[in-house]
């Protein structure tokens, strides 16, 4: 009978076989555990983010105590989401508590450093407390991490702007223009940075087309009627001012259309730096009945009545800027004038020197008292006002040639 070869005793037999029997029963109970903490690890997930999405929902509808306490409790279960810490960051702010604000988003810009949301926030709390080199460093760090959201890049040039960083800002702004050409917003910007830098025609071709992709947008048809006008494009000014005229007719659909004040005081001006005086009459008439207590409309009025030689509405129109304001020197300087019109010398002078006595800087009524006096006869005194009236504007060139006149 054959026997077997290395025969195993039974004690190592029986050693074997409790090994693998071990070995047999440790394989799913490993995997279980794992399972279980998977299962568990999504559970937390899926219940943070039920909280998450009701803090959400109750910031936006500004409970801020319900959107924090579910915040937190979306935390306490997963606190490595950036963005809900982000979340606990804008809640914070809200609620004026900037510096539990910034401990939230520091802690979601370590959860995820790719997330461009939280930098702009932070940008928000540094402005906040005055920092504005951090605010703008981290919205330009927010617009580096996601270049598609124009609202991080307009959040650093409008700061820039504010400090008055007009050359950092326009470099900042106009590589950009190709991608963000079709946004009113952008083009206001640069609008804005070139009325700073006093290059009007610039800003005003800016504002036309912002406003031609927005045409609803607060504020850009009087910015651009203000940019218009001081380039000297009184022309162009006028056509905008009329259009602006026509929209609020239409607008009013049959009903009395109230023009807006900016709209009436630019149709006017253009007018009459076209030469339009009698038109500019009107429409400066037009802009006291509808906006009477406007001393600039009095004075527009007053200085267009006075170019086409109509001193009664002259007059009136003065004298109504007086009763508006007793302390502004022009509406008295004006009166002067339509006395000296009028032939009335020594009431010019009165009219002239109660004008100085309310601002005794004021070059143009210097200038006319000086001219007045000498006309009167009183060459001395009138040659002193006109020496002063220099002193105060040096390119005051009507005065400066009738004092080198005077001197031959």
């Amino acid at each position: 009978m054959p026997r077997c070869r290395n025969p195993i005793s039974l004690p190592a037999f029986l050693g074997l076989a409790a090994a693998a029997a071990l070995l047999t029963a440790c394989a799913p109970r490993t995997a279980g555990l794992e399972a279980r903490r998977e299962a568990d690890e999504r559970f937390r997930r899926t219940t943070s983010l039920v909280s998450y999405d009701q803090a959400k929902q109750a910031f936006e509808s500004g409970d801020l105590d319900k959107a924090r306490r579910e915040v937190e409790s979306a935390l306490a279960r997963s606190d490595t989401e950036a963005r809900y810490w982000t979340l606990l960051g804008r809640i914070e702010i809200e609620a004026s508590r900037l510096e539990r604000a910034i401990e939230a988003l520091n802690k979601a810009v370590e959860s995820d450093p790719s997330l461009a949301e939280p930098q702009y926030y932070l940008g928000i709390v540094h402005q906040r407390w005055g920092e504005s080199s951090k605010a703008i460093a981290a919205y330009l760090k927010a617009a580096e991490l996601d270049s598609s959201r124009i609202a991080y890049v307009l959040a650093a040039a409008e700061l820039m702007v504010a400090e008055r960083k007009l050359d950092e800002a326009r470099e900042l702004l106009l590589p950009k223009l190709s991608y963000f050409e079709h946004n009113a917003a952008f083009h206001e910007l640069i609008g804005d940075i070139s009325t700073l830098k006093q290059d009007d025609a610039a800003a005003a071709r800016s504002y036309e087309r912002a406003l031609a992709i927005d045409p609803n947008a607060q504020l850009l048809p009087e910015k651009t009627l203000d940019a218009l006008y001081r380039a000297g494009e009184w022309q162009r000014c006028l056509e905008f001012a009329r259009r602006q005229r026509e929209a609020a007719v239409a607008k009013a659909d049959g009903r009395v259309a109230t023009i807006a004040a900016d709209v009436l005081r630019h149709e006017g001006r253009c007018l009459a730096m076209l030469g339009r005086h009698a038109e500019s009459r009107g429409v400066f008439a037009e802009f006291v009945r509808t906006y009477p207590e406007s001393t600039e409309g009095w004075r527009d009025l007053a200085v267009a009545s006075l170019e086409i030689g109509d001193l009664d509405r002259a007059q009136s129109a003065a004298e109504r800027l007086i009763a508006l304001d007793q302390d502004d020197a022009t509406g008295y300087a004006l009166r002067g004038m339509v006395s000296e019109r009028g032939g009335r010398l020594a009431e010019a002078v009165t009219w002239y020197r109660s004008a100085l006595e309310r601002d005794p800087n004021d070059a143009d009524a210097t200038a006319a008292l000086g001219f007045a006096l000498c006309r009167a006869g009183s060459n001395d005194e009138g040659s002193r006002f006109l020496r002063r009236a220099l002193e105060l504007d040096p390119t005051f060139e009507l005065v400066s040639q009738t004092l080198d006149a005077d001197q031959r």
